[in-house]
């Protein structure tokens, strides 16, 4: 009982993003032909409608936050930056509308956006009313080390990025995409991850420090992260990753896909257990899912049952009188014969899983053991099994 498909949340972002890049592609081309903006927009002119190829801004050396190269307030439209290098600068209150970020390098000592807008939401077309252009930014290839803070992010595309040491501060991230990079030690601080979509990144370190909440809602999709070492130190970062996007959801009483990441993150801890421990959580995962999956105890509770069916034949069971015993196959098995008598064991089998007793066969003194385990095991996977549909039905 997913609540998530992941499957189909892939093939969804994926036409998604082919919509957001040639919405993108096609304001593009339409704004840099004309350059015709609304009156809330005044293209800088020294940094709009430009093409920059390995250009660098900022000052080369690391330097503290301090000796930061400061930009204000500028309107930076439809511009690509091919390779360029952003080093120690800061940008204030600047709007960066349309604009390509091709394989450049924001390091050195870091960006900073402060108060930056990176989305063009209104349309300039008429009719205009309930219309919207969402005309937005692409990183595509970066390298990423930068405090985005009080910034609007909306629909904004990372691509192949890699994004380290990274804090995104009182900034609305909703709808923004994040596909095919690496992300080592992000910090959210009270953001806007509504609509947010990751797909197919790996990721090292992942925290919220919120004063407050960030939010998040039933859209906002975290993908599975795939593993590159396999090592218990890969396995225990990824734990940590799922858990911190687990508690988000319930922060936000999203309890469903809290649920689905909780799942997750026990199945990953699980490969980081001492063996004792181990074998409690793979007991965990088979008979429930950690509380997460009804269905599970239903597959184990007919794998059980099958199971001991098979034991009662081996250890021997009554049947009208007689004595069937199968310790090995032999000359004198017949198909149709073991099919009647695997039918009577599995009718016991049932019997006593569900502890209702017995019908036809019943087992031989020998076998008591057996039908004492099973029915205590019966006891264990009902409640198991009821529990966990019952905590699934109250979300």
């Amino acid at each position: 009982m997913a609540y998530i498909n992941f499957k189909e949340e892939r093939v969804a972002l994926k036409n998604q993003l082919s919509n957001r890049n040639n919405n993108n592609e096609k304001l593009f081309n339409e704004i840099r032909n004309t350059k015709n903006m609304s009156v809330n927009y005044n293209p800088d002119k020294k940094y709009s409608f430009k093409d920059f190829k390995e250009t660098t801004f900022g000052k080369g050396r690391v330097k503290n936050e301090e000796e930061f190269e400061k930009i204000n307030g500028i309107d930076i439209i439809c511009t690509t930056f091919d390779k360029c290098k952003f080093h120690n600068i800061k940008f204030q209150d600047c709007k960066f509308i349309g604009c390509y970020f091709n394989k450049c390098s924001l390091n050195g000592g870091g960006v900073i956006f402060e108060n930056c807008i990176f989305i063009k939401e209104e349309t300039d077309k008429l009719p205009s009313l309930n219309k919207n252009d969402n005309f937005s930014c692409t990183f595509n290839g970066c390298d990423i080390y930068s405090r985005f803070y009080n910034c609007l992010l909306n629909y904004v595309i990372f691509d192949n990025c890699n994004v380290k040491d990274t804090n995104f501060e009182l900034s609305d991230m909703s709808s923004v995409i994040i596909i095919n990079s690496y992300l080592s030690k992000i910090t959210f601080k009270d953001v806007d991850l509504s609509c947010f979509k990751l797909t197919k990144t790996y990721i090292e370190d992942l925290d919220f420090k919120d004063k407050f909440k960030s939010k998040i809602d039933e859209k906002t999709f975290f993908d599975k992260i795939e593993l590159k070492k396999g090592t218990r130190n890969e396995y225990e970062g990824i734990y940590m990753v799922y858990e911190t996007v687990a508690d988000k959801f319930k922060e936000n009483e999203i309890k469903n896909n809290f649920g689905e990441y909780y799942f997750l993150a026990k199945k990953t801890q699980s490969k980081t257990l001492r063996p004792l421990p181990r074998i409690g959580a793979l007991i965990n995962w088979i008979s429930c899912g950690f509380g997460e999956r009804p269905l599970y105890a239903i597959y184990t509770s007919i794998g059980i049952m099958l199971i001991f069916a098979i034991a009662y034949l081996i250890v021997g069971i009554e049947v009208d009188s007689e004595i069937i015993k199968y310790a090995f196959l032999n000359n004198r098995f017949k198909l149709s014969t073991f099919i009647f008598d695997f039918n009577e064991a599995l009718n016991l089998s049932v019997g006593m899983f569900a502890g209702i007793g017995v019908n036809n066969a019943q087992p031989i003194p020998d076998a008591y053991f057996l039908a004492n385990i099973e029915t205590c095991i019966g006891v264990i996977m009902m409640g198991v099994g009821i529990g966990t549909l019952t905590k699934k039905l109250v979300r």
